[in-house]
């Protein structure tokens, strides 16, 4: 008589798949040309572990060297010495926002100071520089995002671009509701849009202005704007 064929259980048909990887790996292991790739990968790897090291602590001493940098000449900048923020002071050993620019461009830091090097061009008129480096910011603060978006704004209002100057001006107070300057930046934008002769975007800004931010110490300054885009 035939007996009935043993049923295979889901442990069993795991059991063996373990045994037979098992001596399948053994086997793998066993040829020396295999041995030969592991040791290599596991070469590559630890290579790659030890430059990651390096990397973090490389651009974490970066870091610290922009905000030093940063840090030392903001005096001149805060002066409003433009033109010696620009350079630097050699004689006191103080890096200038062009090279901590171009130096540390890698850090926060470093694109924080595009802000800064922007607003020196600014002033200094020299428009082109300004908006050029304004529209170079890529760091992740908002508060600096904001302000270089603004600062491009300031530059099409002082070439005469006041539509274009508004539009960024706009731009710049929607980057991120908490944001200080927003306020400030929505003022602008009614005050550009107005002398543009757009009657209703500034009057859309206006609007933002009144209800989002009803204690702002902007809403009277927009008055002398009221007449040109409330009729």
């Amino acid at each position: 008589m035939l007996k009935a064929k043993k049923k295979i259980t889901h442990k069993e048909i795991k059991q063996d798949k373990l045994v037979t990887t098992y001596y399948q790996s053994r086997e793998w292991f066993g040829k020396e040309e295999n041995k030969k790739k592991m040791y290599i990968g596991l070469g590559i790897i630890a290579v790659l572990i030890v430059a990651g090291f390096f990397y973090m602590s490389s651009k974490k001493a970066k870091t610290e060297e922009a905000e030093t940098k940063l840090s030392a000449i903001i005096n001149l900048y805060e002066t409003e010495k433009y033109a010696e923020a620009l350079n630097g002071d050699p004689a006191t050993n103080t890096m200038g926002l062009i090279d901590i620019v171009n130096n540390y461009g890698g850090t926060e830091s470093g694109q924080t100071a595009k802000l800064y090097l922007g607003n020196c061009y600014y002033n200094l008129k020299n428009f082109d520089e300004a908006l050029k480096t304004f529209d170079d910011y890529s760091g992740k603060n908002d508060i600096v995002k904001a302000s270089c978006i603004s600062g491009i704004g300031a530059v099409w209002e002082a070439k005469g671009d006041l539509k274009k100057a508004a539009e960024y001006f706009e731009k710049a107070s929607k980057i991120n509701k908490e944001v200080i300057t927003n306020q400030e930046n929505v003022f602008y934008a009614i005050r550009a849009y107005s002398q543009a002769g757009d009657k209703e975007s500034a009057k859309r800004m206006y609007d933002v202005l009144k209800n989002e931010y009803p204690k702002s110490k902007y809403l009277n300054d927009t008055k002398r704007f009221e007449s040109e885009f409330k009729n």
